[in-house]
């Protein structure tokens, strides 16, 4: 028996052509971005979960580390690697849609991604917790 090559349906290319339709719309961006900026909200709100008082617990008499540290930590980096995974597909989705039709750079959402890197590196090295 040869293999060969398998060719392509019209509805697995059409299939294809429709999401990256959908994909690069301008609503979809808009809304990819209003979610990613939620999502750094969020982020930083529960920023102080995994951060010195937490770890080391506060300057109070018997005050210790939290007892559910390590709980704090999963959901933490749960919460933020959904962050990049949304803003990740924001950025792609304004990008590809500049690529497009020769629209402006998506200067905020690149920044909010820059943003949301480096909080990721501080919080991968250990950072936080001086």
């Amino acid at each position: 028996m040869k293999n060969e090559m398998k060719p392509r349906h019209r509805t697995d290319v059409a299939s294809e052509q429709g999401f990256r339709k959908n994909f690069i719309a301008p609503l979809t961006g808009q809304a990819l971005s209003v979610t990613f900026g939620l999502l750094f909200l969020f982020q930083c709100m529960i920023l102080p979960l995994v951060g010195k008082a937490a770890v080391y617990g506060s300057n109070s008499p018997g005050a210790g580390p939290a007892d559910t540290l390590w709980k704090n930590h999963l959901f933490f980096t749960v919460m933020l690697l959904i962050t990049l995974t949304v803003g990740a597909a924001a950025w792609t989705s304004k990008w590809m849609r500049r690529k497009e039709d020769q629209g402006p750079y998506p200067n905020v959402t690149a920044g909010l991604l820059g943003l949301t890197l480096l909080l990721a590196a501080v919080y991968a090295f250990g950072w936080l917790k001086l």
